[in-house]
């Protein structure tokens, strides 16, 4: 269970939002919505660890996180607004890197295929579309596996089929075991779990 006890967050000396606690099982997600400026990414950056908090604690199980960031962080996929993909290369090349680094490349293949990205493997990044760079970007949730899944905005600039197909990855991931925490302005994910309203603790 993840959970977030009596946090608080301030940034350039202005408080985004405080004494928010909730808890999150495996197999469930929390929509995280509210206005634009309400700090939605700023806690999922939080929970990554690229953001400290200024009050209050983070647990997985029982334990502060704080106390093994490193391994917390090893089953946590987060994908945020930034585009993480190098231009100058290729599908392949780009998700190769990551699932190297997780010592995934087993379930590289799977991914490319589930994004309909094989046959475009090869081809450099900056030439293709904003859609097709954010497959790229889902793309590694699958090459690269991990228990509980950050995302931030993730249906940006994807066509009403590929909403519909994140919204069953993210279904079928929490069936199996999974913990989602998402952020967006899409009420096409709202049923996949309880909505967190930001502006509540501001």
């Amino acid at each position: 269970m993840l959970t977030l006890e009596n946090i608080s967050f301030e940034r350039n000396y202005k408080t985004i939002f405080k004494n928010l606690s909730f808890s999150l099982s495996i197999s469930s997600a929390l929509i995280v919505a509210g206005k634009n400026g309400c700090g939605k990414s700023s806690l999922l950056k939080l929970i990554a660890g690229i953001y400290e908090i200024n009050q209050g604690k983070i647990l997985w199980g029982n334990e502060n996180i704080k106390n093994f960031r490193n391994d917390f962080n090893g089953d946590l996929q987060y994908l945020g607004h930034k585009n993480f993909l190098k231009p100058e290369l290729s599908i392949f090349e780009n998700l190769k890197f990551y699932s190297q680094i997780h010592g995934t490349e087993l379930t590289l293949n799977s991914a490319l295929e589930f994004f309909e990205l094989a046959e475009k493997r090869h081809q450099l990044v900056k030439n293709l579309s904003a859609g097709v760079q954010q497959r790229i970007m889902l793309a590694k949730l699958l090459a690269c596996p991990a228990t509980i899944w950050l995302l931030d905005e993730p249906s940006n600039n994807l066509d009403k089929e590929w909403r519909n197909k994140l919204h069953d990855l993210i279904k079928n991931r929490i069936k199996d075991k999974g913990l989602i925490i998402m952020a967006t302005h899409d009420e096409e994910f709202f049923d996949l779990g309880p909505k967190l309203y930001l502006e509540d603790y501001c």
